[in-house]
C-alpha cells in the first residue's frame, strides 16, 4: 500500500511540473504572436490614389470601352477600408503601367439611370457593386471579375495576375 501511495504522490508531482513547465513556455510564445498581431492590425493607412484618375459615374462606361485594360476601384474615401486598399493598391510592382481609376461610392446615388445602364451592358456587376471597396477589372470592354472588401496585398496582387492585367 505504501508503494502505490509513493507512487500516486510522485505521478502527481511529475504531472503539475510538465503543467507547469508547459505552461510557462508555451504561454511566452503565445504573448509574442499576439503582441506581433497587435502591431500588424495598428497599421493606419492613408487615402492615394496618385497612381490613378478619379472619374465620375458618367465617365465610367466611356473609359471602359475605350482602354483596353481598366482598373476601377470604387470606394468611400474616409472608410478604413477604402483606405487600406488604396494603399496596397498603390504599392504594387509596375502600377504606374495600369490604367487605374477610382469612383466614390457617393457620386453613385441619385443617379440611378446611369447606374441602371451599367447593370444592363455589364450584368455581372450587381455581384460586386454591393460591396466597399470594391477592384473592378475590365479588358476589352468584358468585365473580367471584381475584388470586394478590405483585402491584403497579396489578394490584390494575386487578382490582378489571376485577370491578367499585370
Amino acid at each position: 500500500m505504501r508503494r502505490l501511495i509513493i507512487a500516486c504522490i510522485i505521478t502527481i508531482i511529475l504531472g503539475v511540473s510538465i503543467y507547469c513547465f508547459t505552461t510557462f513556455i508555451f504561454k511566452d510564445k503565445e504573448e509574442v504572436a499576439v503582441n506581433k498581431e497587435d502591431k500588424n492590425s495598428e497599421e493606419t493607412y492613408e487615402f492615394d490614389i496618385s497612381y490613378g484618375t478619379k472619374i465620375n459615374l458618367e465617365d465610367m462606361e466611356e473609359v471602359i470601352a475605350n482602354n483596353k485594360d481598366v482598373v476601377i476601384l470604387i470606394g468611400n474615401k474616409e472608410e478604413d477600408a477604402t483606405k487600406k486598399v488604396s494603399s496596397l493598391l498603390g504599392n504594387v510592382e509596375n502600377v504606374d503601367s495600369l490604367n487605374i481609376y477610382y469612383l466614390e461610392r457617393e457620386e453613385m446615388v441619385g443617379k440611378e439611370d446611369l447606374y441602371q445602364s451599367l447593370f444592363v451592358t455589364y450584368p455581372e456587376l450587381s455581384n460586386y457593386l454591393n460591396f466597399t471597396p470594391v477592384i473592378l477589372v475590365f479588358k476589352d470592354n468584358i468585365l473580367m471579375g471584381g475584388l470586394p472588401g478590405g483585402v491584403e496585398a497579396k489578394n490584390i496582387i494575386n487578382f490582378l495576375e489571376y485577370t491578367e492585367v499585370l
